[in-house]
């Protein structure tokens, strides 16, 4: 495969994902990696080269740390507190098992991270982590996010939708209002940007062979759930900075503030390339 390939000098990519590890103490139904997760011929990021890569960065840019689980890299706090130093953003994909022992996720707090995305595809509910993660870890899930929470650490919460776990998001939603105001930690587009993320199934790496919802149909859900509007969901194609065809920001209200809500539709086109024609990517 041939990649589009930039010295970092020449960047012109406002968010920088870097692929932390390979590994991950979880065989999610859908994980993109496929046949590369766990594989020991895929190596972890070189630190000596991650930092010489973010002293030569243009501009300030989002660093985003993916796996796998980029918690099973010991040196992931060395990495934030790098991209810190050179004055990036780092955030971190993560599904949240680490982050339940909160000792670690004050380390990751030192060390500069203020922002994460929390995977809780089966929301409160192991029945449903069950089906989509191969494990029952509700309980964990929910003190990462708790955690998040007691530490000011900006949750942005991820879930893969197909028709089986609808029924989680409107529990999920009172959990995040309910640990949110536990902390003090008030909801707003501005000052605590906390959000809800849907996105359909991915039909690459590994995936459940169920339905995977389109733009209008992941909207209609929102729209039934969380009381908007669907005209006011479907109204935003910039997403981050970006133009993104499949993805939509929104905004709802909660007793606890205004809450983002992002959609996302990850169909493949010909090529097998999710969430295409955006800019990001």
């Amino acid at each position: 495969m041939h990649y589009y390939e930039l010295e970092p000098e020449n960047n012109t990519f406002k968010t920088i994902s870097i692929q932390t590890t390979y590994m991950c103490q979880l065989k999610c139904s859908n994980c993109y990696l496929g046949d590369m997760l766990n594989n020991p011929r895929y190596p972890e990021v070189d630190i000596e080269r991650f930092e010489d890569a973010m002293k030569r960065l243009r501009g300030r840019c989002d660093i985003r740390f993916i796996g796998a689980e980029p918690t099973l890299n010991k040196n992931l706090p060395k990495l934030i507190r790098i991209a810190r130093n050179h004055r990036h953003r780092p955030s971190l994909l993560t599904n949240g098992l680490t982050l339940r022992r909160e000792p670690y996720v004050k380390q990751l707090k030192d060390a500069g991270l203020n922002m994460l995305g929390l995977s809780m595809n089966g929301g409160l509910d192991d029945d449903m982590y069950q089906i989509f993660d191969n494990g029952k870890y509700a309980k964990q899930k929910m003190q990462a996010l708790e955690n998040c929470f007691k530490y000011r650490i900006l949750p942005h919460i991820n879930v893969i939708v197909d028709p089986s776990n609808i029924k989680v998001l409107k529990p999920l939603l009172n959990y995040i209002i309910e640990m949110a105001m536990k902390h003090n930690r008030r909801f707003s587009p501005m000052t605590f940007p906390v959000m809800l993320r849907l996105k359909s199934i991915g039909q690459i790496g590994n995936y459940m062979k169920t339905k995977t919802f389109s733009l209008s149909e992941l909207a209609d859900i929102a729209s039934d759930l969380f009381k908007v509007k669907k005209e006011d969901v479907m109204t935003g194609d910039i997403v981050n900075g970006y133009c993104e065809t499949r993805s939509v920001l929104y905004k709802f209200d909660t007793p606890n503030g205004t809450l983002l809500g992002k959609l996302t539709d990850w169909t493949v086109d010909d090529d097998g390339v999710p969430d295409a024609g955006s800019q990001r990517r």
